[in-house]
C-alpha cells in the first residue's frame, strides 16, 4: 500500500527539502519577538563563537519547537546558525543528517531503533531503549545522541471523550478488538502517513484489531485530532501523548495495556564529527534538555496548536523563562 523509497531517492528528497527551507530560515537578529539572546546563562557559560551549525527538524509542531529552541540556544552561545527546521518526515530528516545537509535534529529513541537501526522489537524501558540507540548509532553511523530531553513521547490511539453507546465502552486497545469485530461499519481510523507506514499494521496485529482498509483515512497529523473529536470520518485516530489537543478537544486516550507503544525519549542527534569539533555542545544540550520536561513540552505544544503562537515565539519564551536568554520572549 505504501512505497518505500530507495536511499538515493531519500537523499535527493532530503537535499531538496533542505533547499526549500532555505528561504524560511530564521535568525535571532530578524525574529519578530522580543528577546536578548546574549543576556542569559547560555551566553555566560558556553562559548561557540566562530562555529556554524545547520539545525533541522521534522515538520510537526513538537519538532519545530525543539528545532527552534536549538537555533536560538546556539545563537545565544555565539554560534552562527542556519535554520532548516520543518523537514518532511523522519526519513528525510535522518538522511539530511547523515548526508551532512544538516548538523543536528531532535530524534526519538524508539524511532531510531526500529526505523534507522533496523530492529524489529523495541528495547523494554525508556532509558534502556535510549542507551541502546545511543551506543549503536554512534558505533555504526557516527551519530552522537546529546541531552537527552527530560521527557518521552509516545504514539497513542484516541477516541472522542463524549462518545455514547458501544464506542464509549472502549477504554483500552484490548477492548478495541471486540469493537472492530462487533461494529465493523464504525471501525474507522485516521492516521498520518508515517504512522500508517511504520506502526499501524503492527498495532493491529498486537491487539488483533484489524480495521477495514476502506475505512482507514490518511491525512495530515493535525487533522487526526479534529476528525476524531467530531467522529468524522473516524472514530479512532493516532495521537502523540505530549499533544495539548488531547485535553482541549476532550479526547480519551485508549490504554495501551499490552505496552505496544514504547515511551520514546527525545535527544539531539548530531554528527559525531560536529561534536568532536565543538565539545561544548554536549553541556549546552544537556542543560537545555533537562528543562524540557513532559509538562513543559505539552505547554509549548499548546501555545502553538491552541493559542496560535509561532514555534519561534514558543522557543524564545521557553529559553527566557528558564534564564537561558534575556527578555520576555513574547
Amino acid at each position: 500500500m505504501y512505497r518505500t523509497f530507495a536511499r538515493r531517492h531519500l537523499l535527493a528528497l532530503a537535499l531538496a527539502a533542505v533547499a526549500l527551507t532555505a528561504g524560511c530560515a530564521t535568525s535571532g537578529a530578524t525574529a519578530t519577538v522580543s528577546a536578548d539572546l546574549r543576556a542569559g546563562s547560555l551566553a555566560r557559560d558556553f562559548s561557540l563563537s566562530g562555529a556554524h551549525f545547520t539545525v533541522g527538524s521534522k515538520e510537526f509542531t513538537e519538532q519545530k519547537i525543539l528545532g527552534k529552541i536549538m537555533v536560538y540556544a546556539l545563537q545565544a552561545s555565539g554560534a552562527t546558525v542556519t535554520d532548516r527546521t520543518g523537514l518532511s518526515g523522519s526519513n528525510i530528516a535522518r538522511t539530511a543528517l547523515t548526508s551532512g545537509a544538516i548538523d543536528m535534529y531532535w530524534e526519538y529513541a524508539g524511532t531510531a531503533w526500529t526505523l534507522f537501526l533496523g530492529h524489529d522489537k523495541p528495547v523494554p524501558g525508556a532509558q534502556a531503549q535510549l542507551e541502546a540507540a545511543q551506543r549503536e548509532d554512534a558505533s555504526r553511523n557516527g551519530i552522537t545522541w546529546l541531552g537527552p530531553a527530560n521527557f518521552g513521547d509516545q504514539y497513542a490511539i484516541a477516541r472522542r471523550g463524549d462518545a455514547t453507546g458501544p464506542l464509549a465502552d472502549v477504554d483500552s486497545l484490548s477492548q478495541l478488538a471486540d469493537y472492530v469485530r462487533q461494529h465493523p461499519g464504525d471501525a474507522t481510523f485516521c492516521g498520518a502517513a508515517e504512522f500508517l507506514d511504520r506502526e499501524f499494521a503492527g498495532m493491529q496485529d498486537a491487539y488483533d484489531a484489524h480495521f477495514p482498509v476502506s475505512q482507514v483515512y490518511q491525512n495530515d497529523f493535525a487533522l487526526n485530532f479534529v476528525n476524531v473529536a467530531k467522529g468524522s470520518p473516524c472514530n479512532f485516530a493516532e495521537v502523540f501523548t505530549t499533544d495539548a489537543r488531547i485535553k482541549s478537544l476532550n479526547l480519551t486516550v485508549l490504554e495501551d495495556d499490552r505496552n505496544y507503544f514504547a515511551t520514546q525519549v527525545a535527544a539531539l542527534t548530531v554528527r559525531s564529527q560536529t561534536v568532536a569539533e565543538h565539545p561544548q555542545l554536549a553541556g549546552l544540550v544537556q542543560r537545555v534538555g533537562q528543562a524540557l520536561t513532559l509538562d513543559t513540552m505539552i505547554q509549548l505544544n499548546g501555545l502553538v496548536d491552541l493559542e496560535g503562537v509561532s514555534p519561534d515565539q514558543a522557543a524564545l519564551r521557553f529559553l527566557a523563562e528558564h534564564g537561558f536568554i534575556g527578555g520576555a520572549g513574547n
